[in-house]
Order: C-alpha cells, then structure tokens, then sequence
C-alpha cells in the first residue's frame, strides 16, 4: 500500500473545512439565537399587554341569527323583528312633447377652391368707364368692368382707386381685394 501524502495547500483547505463543518454543527445543536443581555425598556414608556378574560369562554352565548343583527350597533343582537320593506311603487316618468320635425334639408353648395386674386389697378378710358385688373396666382390676367363675371366664378361689383369688391357667383359672398404693387 502506497501512503497518500497531501501539500500544505490541500492540508489548508481540508482544515477550513473541518472549522466550517464545525461551527455549522455547533450552531445547529445550540438551537434558536437568543440575546445575551435583554435591552432595557425606554424610560417612561410602559409596555402593556393585553389582557385575556379567560371566564368568557364558560358563559352562554346570545342566540343570534343570520340576517337577523343589525351591523351598525355593536353586541347582541335586540330582540326587535325586521320589517319587510315595501316594494318601491314605479311611477311612470312624465312624458315629454316630441321634438319638433325638422324642416326640409339645407342643399348643400359645393365650394370651390379658393382662386388667389391681386387687384393690379384700374384704366379709365372715359369717365366712368372704369376697368379693373387682375392677376391670378396662375399668372393670368384679368379684365373687366362693375357688373361684368370675371373667371366665370366672380363679379366685379365695385372699382375704387386702392380696391375691387368682388361677389363670389354661387354662394353671394362679398370680399374686398386691396391693390397690390409687384
């Protein structure tokens, strides 16, 4: 039989075990930790415990039914009976006239997108022959005289010096165009 010799290394480890084994042990047989010293208690505060009455357990207990105690008034239920109570008596809501019919319907006028119009300014061939120029965003320009439908959508109502007021054709809408330089 050959001896098994072990380094100091594997001595040191098997020594460390043995110590944690140990202590384990030792803490398992000495049972639950229990201070060594019991902290005193504040100065003024009183520590009080509740007190068990122990003769209640050989006293009668009242005669209580299910659904016969009331839950707001504390102890034993009273000898009193519960009243049914009445069934709620339906009264009808009162009726109200009926909404009034509504007339026939608004036709609705499509619009048309908007045409940006810049009033460029007015010629005069002879008094109180007034013609105004526009201009579209489209660069297109515009002629025409108070009373005359300009882009087949409006009609020049009125030619001043620094404005134009035209009148949209479908719907009767009335907007001022101020004049425009470049």
């Amino acid at each position: 039989m050959r001896s098994v010799q072990l380094r100091r290394r594997e001595l040191t480890l098997l020594g460390l075990l043995g110590l944690v084994l140990g202590a384990a042990v030792f803490i398992w047989l000495r049972g639950p930790s229990r201070p060594l010293v019991a902290a005193p208690a504040p100065s003024g505060a009183i520590e009080v415990l509740p007190r068990i009455d122990l003769a209640r357990l050989g006293r009668e207990r009242s005669e209580t039914q299910v659904g016969r105690r009331d839950l707001f008034e504390f102890g034993a239920a009273r000898g009193k009976e519960i009243e049914p109570t009445p069934d709620p008596v339906f009264t009808p809501a009162p009726t109200l006239p009926p909404p009034p019919t509504p007339g026939p319907p608004v036709p609705v006028v499509p619009r048309l997108p908007p045409l940006n119009v810049k009033y460029v300014g007015s010629l005069e061939r002879l008094p109180g022959l007034r013609v105004a120029v526009l201009l579209t965003d489209r660069n297109e320009i515009l002629t025409g005289q108070a009373g005359e439908v300009v882009a087949n959508r409006y009609r020049i109502v009125k030619i001043g010096l620094e404005s134009v007021d035209l009148q949209e054709v479908g719907t009767g809408e009335t907007r001022r165009i101020p004049l425009r330089g470049n």
